[in-house]
């Protein structure tokens, strides 16, 4: 019985090695454009083991992507540009409909795509991909 308690010891010390992931995404999910409006929108929320800020969103499949937060002053809803999004070390920051969220312009898919790529920098130099969870005819499962 020691040869398996010193494999599973050694696994489990190695596993405690491994570094965490510096930039956790959860429930990525890209809305397409409806109607002709050619502005599709992406929700999620990140993650970061570090204080750091989002500097930068793109995809190779689409001309551009801005960040944008929703904002309700004196009774009147409007959206605001944002250029950079404040990450605190560990703590969750959420992208949702009727707050921060990503406005994607002139996305570009093939219909049978089921997800479309986004990816994020970091003013550390960190940068993701992440296959977002293409949501097609208005779905919305992100309350």
């Amino acid at each position: 019985m020691k040869p398996i308690f010193a494999v599973v010891t050694l696994a489990a010390s190695l596993a405690a090695c491994q570094p965490a992931d510096p930039l956790a995404i959860s429930n990525p999910v890209f809305q397409p454009p409806l109607g002709s409006s050619g502005i599709g929108a992406a929700y999620f929320t990140i993650r970061s083991a570090a204080a750091d800020r989002i500097v930068s969103v793109t995809s190779s499949q689409a001309d551009s992507i801005e960040i944008h937060a929703s904002v309700t002053e004196n009774g009147r809803a409007s959206m605001h540009r944002l250029e950079t999004v404040e990450l605190p070390a560990g703590k969750p920051v959420e992208f949702a409909t009727g707050g921060m969220h990503l406005m994607i312009f002139s996305p570009r898919q093939n219909l049978g795509e089921t997800s479309f790529p986004i990816t994020i920098e970091l003013q550390s130099g960190a940068k993701k991909t992440i296959a977002f969870e293409n949501r097609r005819g208005g779905e919305d499962n992100h309350s």
